[in-house]
């Protein structure tokens, strides 16, 4: 399963995500979490498809998860010092 942010431009009613999610569930997705226009269900890609047939003004995308990585100059001078 995948999980996909669905977005409501231009809106912070919290009557629309509720009415949103209800209808989520009833197409069996599994709403994770949800905020003032936005929503993150998890579910299979088709019924993702419908459940965004369902809602027509909702925007989504596949969840993208960014990583900070550490960064690698510091070791590698250390290295070069620690070889001097």
């Amino acid at each position: 399963m995948a999980r996909y942010v669905f977005h409501l431009p231009l809106s912070l009613d919290t009557r629309a995500v509720s009415a949103a999610k209800r209808k989520a569930v009833a197409l069996g997705a599994t709403v994770v979490r949800s905020a003032a226009g936005q929503m993150l269900i998890e579910t299979t890609p088709a019924r993702a498809a419908k459940v965004a047939e369902a809602l027509p003004d909702w925007r989504y995308a596949l969840e993208r998860v960014a990583a900070r990585l550490p960064e690698k100059t510091p070791l590698a001078r250390a290295k070069y010092a620690a070889a001097r």
